[in-house]
């Protein structure tokens, strides 16, 4: 009596759950019994949640080895596709089988090795691989549709959310998960807390008793700065943001790791498509936590120990190329034998070529960081101890603000009436055609020139109310910058180098360098040019 090994494949989660693959193996074994062939659950492989359109599944692996070791005579399979999606996978299969003396049989329509037979293979193969491509796209469009419809049904949401799915009973919405919102508006609160870093951020998370999504008590920093990043916790959640490509590197390329057969792509971000999920944060508070990290990564002190600790790190900008300037620590040791440490400020692409133009290298000089740092404090320190002129400069920028907004108080009041007027001209054609009074065409062309210039007033009104938030903005932060420069004022004049880098890190906004002149950009409504010799520098 022959020994026969079945193998079964079904491609989903959903048909693993729904018996899918427990009716294939029934089908099986009621062949192999007619056909007086000898099975045990020994010889029985089955890859649940498995595509066809690889051959790397766990149970076909198996039953490759044990055909290698002789341990059965036939292997029965329900039909080719179950075997492998690809034609040229099935012919790979059938010849491996065929070296190590093992028959096939296929339960739906026995395949002998007849021209006949080896066509209809082939022709059941290219079906197959239609078929397959035929699903995917079926899906994707659906998938692309639904998005568009303002339903997400992801197979993981990020932590804070389940997917409610209908296969499971729900009802294909997304739902707060109440115990892992709670972690998360923590880590946000943490992270935006002054001075806060996300490795302190970690060590709280870390001592806390919350555990991780797969139950682990460790979390990591990339985790948490991914959750950081994610936008579904104001409400906003992004279909069709990635796409997947094969790998076509080499192993070689790897020596060290096995290459991954797909790479993950961001689309460009027109091909994005948004929908909207439930929020667990507010928009100010993420936008707080985006700027913080954005701050943390500029004066990171990763290269401090190796560069020195300089001023006006992260700050100063190449006016050449747009890079931005490093810190330099030159030590010179002179015939007498001491060592002088000398300082400097350089373009990161001075020693490397610009990318716009190869061959090339940033022309723009280095610079003395005792000068430059000396320069840009003092300038700023007199500024702000110059009370009189920052005051001028803010109201100032308060006056050109009013200026430019050409009064909106009270044009504001004027389009909202207008704006009335216009509704209540649509309403009374509205019932004019009601009861006849307007025939179809007429009402038509009155209600479309009504129609247009309410819009026209809705868009006047909107660009109004948006200048007269900008100009209380304006005023707001005007004054905010008085009593912000006030605080400070006590610590200029006997500021340690801490206090001033913190002071300038809080004022200065960025320092554009080309060639010798340093162009300071402050946060507050005041910026200056300043030419610096090369004997100062």
């Amino acid at each position: 009596m022959q020994r026969a090994a079945l193998y079964a494949r079904v491609s989903s989660e959903r048909q693993e759950q729904e018996q899918t693959i427990q009716s294939q193996l029934a089908a099986l074994r009621r062949y192999a019994d007619e056909q007086g062939f000898y099975t045990n659950s020994a010889l029985t492989y089955s890859d649940d949640g498995w595509s066809g359109t690889h051959l790397d599944r766990p149970a076909l692996d198996e039953l490759r080895d044990h055909a290698r070791e002789g341990r059965f005579d036939v292997v029965v399979v329900l039909c080719p596709d179950r075997l492998a999606r690809k034609y040229a996978y099935q012919v790979v299969l059938l010849e491996e089988f065929e070296r190590a003396r093992v028959e096939v049989h296929f339960c739906e329509r026995p395949i002998s090795n007849s021209p006949d037979d080896q066509l209809l293979l082939q022709i059941q193969g290219a079906i197959a691989e239609y078929e397959r491509v035929k699903i995917l796209e079926r899906s994707r469009r659906g998938r692309l549709h639904r998005a568009r419809m303002g339903e997400l049904g992801p197979s993981r949401p990020p932590y804070g959310y389940r997917y409610a799915a209908r296969q499971h009973g729900g009802d294909g919405q997304i739902r707060i998960h109440e115990e892992e919102a709670g972690v998360v508006r923590q880590i946000f609160a943490w992270y935006a807390e002054e001075g806060a870093t996300l490795y302190s951020t970690l060590q709280k998370l870390n001592r806390s008793p919350w555990k991780t999504r797969a139950g682990k008590e460790l979390w990591s920093g990339a985790t948490v700065l991914r959750m950081l990043h994610c936008e579904w916790y104001i409400g906003t959640a992004y279909y069709n943001r990635t796409k997947n490509r094969r790998n076509d590197q080499s192993a070689s390329n790897y020596p060290a790791r096995k290459p991954p057969r797909r790479i993950v792509t961001i689309r460009p971000k027109d091909e994005w498509i948004a929908v909207s999920v439930p929020h667990l944060i507010d928009e100010a508070l993420f936008t707080r936590v985006q700027e913080r990290i954005q701050e943390n990564r500029r004066f990171a002190r990763r290269r401090q120990k190796r560069d020195g600790v300089f001023l006006l790190k992260g700050l100063l900008k190449c006016g050449l190329c747009g890079h931005s300037y490093i810190g330099e620590t030159h030590v010179e040791t002179r015939s007498s034998g001491a060592e002088y440490e000398y300082q400097y400020y350089l373009c990161g692409l001075r020693m490397a070529p610009l990318p716009h133009a190869v061959g090339t290298r940033c022309q723009n000089k280095r610079l003395r960081a005792a000068g430059v740092d000396e320069v840009v404090w003092t300038t700023v320190r007199d500024l702000l101890l110059d009370s009189d002129t920052l005051a001028k400069e803010l109201t100032a920028w308060g006056d050109r603000a009013a200026t430019q907004s050409q009064h909106p108080d009270g044009r504001i009041g004027q389009s909202e009436a207008r704006l009335k007027e216009l509704t209540c001209q649509r309403d009374r054609l509205t019932d004019a055609y009601q009861f006849g009074t307007l025939d179809l065409k007429t009402f038509h062309q009155r209600i479309n020139n009504v129609e247009e210039h309410r819009l026209e007033a809705e868009h006047t009104l909107t660009e109004l109310l948006d200048e007269q938030a900008q100009l209380k903005a304006v005023r707001s932060n005007a004054a905010a910058a008085q009593s912000m420069v006030d605080q400070l004022r006590p610590s200029l004049l006997n500021a340690n180098f801490e206090t001033k880098q913190t002071i300038l890190r809080l004022l200065i906004e960025r320092i554009i360098v080309t060639d010798q002149r340093l162009e300071i950009h402050l946060a507050l409504p005041v910026s200056g040019n300043f030419g610096l010799t090369s004997d100062g520098l």
